[in-house]
C-alpha cells in the first residue's frame, strides 16, 4: 500500500480536487443556485436592454 501511494500519490490526490471541483461547480449551476440566478437576471436584463434599443 505504502508504494502505491509512493507511486500514484499525486495522481490520487489530483482526481480528488478535480472531483470536488466538479461538485462545487454543479451545486453553483444547479437551477437554484446563487451563480445560475445571476447569470440569468444577467441575460434577462441584457436582451431587456437590447429589445429597448429597437
Amino acid at each position: 500500500m505504502e508504494q502505491v501511494m509512493k507511486h500514484y500519490g499525486n495522481a490520487i490526490l489530483a482526481v480528488i480536487v478535480l472531483l470536488a471541483l466538479g461538485a462545487i461547480l454543479v451545486a453553483a449551476l444547479s437551477s437554484n443556485g446563487y451563480v445560475a440566478t445571476e447569470f440569468r437576471t444577467a441575460l434577462t436584463g441584457f436582451f431587456s436592454s437590447m429589445n429597448k434599443l429597437t
